[in-house]
C-alpha cells in the first residue's frame, strides 16, 4: 500500500475522520492530538501503543482504538499535523 492510498484509506474511515472532526471543534482535544502527531516516528507509535492498550482496558470504544491506531501512520500522522495546524491559520485569517 503507497503513502497516496494509507492517506486515502484514512479519509474514508469513519471513525477516523470523526476524531479529526472533534479535535477541529475542541481545543482541548486538538492540543493532545498535535502532541501525538508532532512526536517522532518511535516515538508517537511507543506512546499510542501504551494509550490504545490502556484505553482497551478501560473499555473504550473499538471505534476510537482504530481511530487512534491510524496515527501510527507517518503520512497520517503528518497529514492530521497540516490540517489541524492550517485549521489554526484558517481561524485566525
Amino acid at each position: 500500500m503507497s503513502m497516496t492510498e494509507k492517506t486515502e484509506t484514512a479519509g474514508e474511515n469513519e471513525n477516523f475522520v470523526a476524531l479529526i472532526q472533534a479535535a477541529i471543534e475542541n481545543s482541548m482535544m486538538k492540543k493532545q492530538i498535535l502532541a501525538i502527531v508532532q512526536l517522532d516516528s518511535f516515538n508517537r507509535a511507543s506512546l499510542l501503543g501504551t494509550y490504545v492498550t490502556s484505553l482497551q482496558l478501560q473499555g473504550a470504544p473499538s471505534e476510537l482504538i482504530e481511530a487512534l491506531n491510524c496515527l501510527k501512520e507517518d503520512v497520517i500522522a503528518e497529514k492530521t499535523r497540516e490540517i489541524l495546524l492550517n485549521e489554526n491559520l484558517a481561524k485566525s485569517s
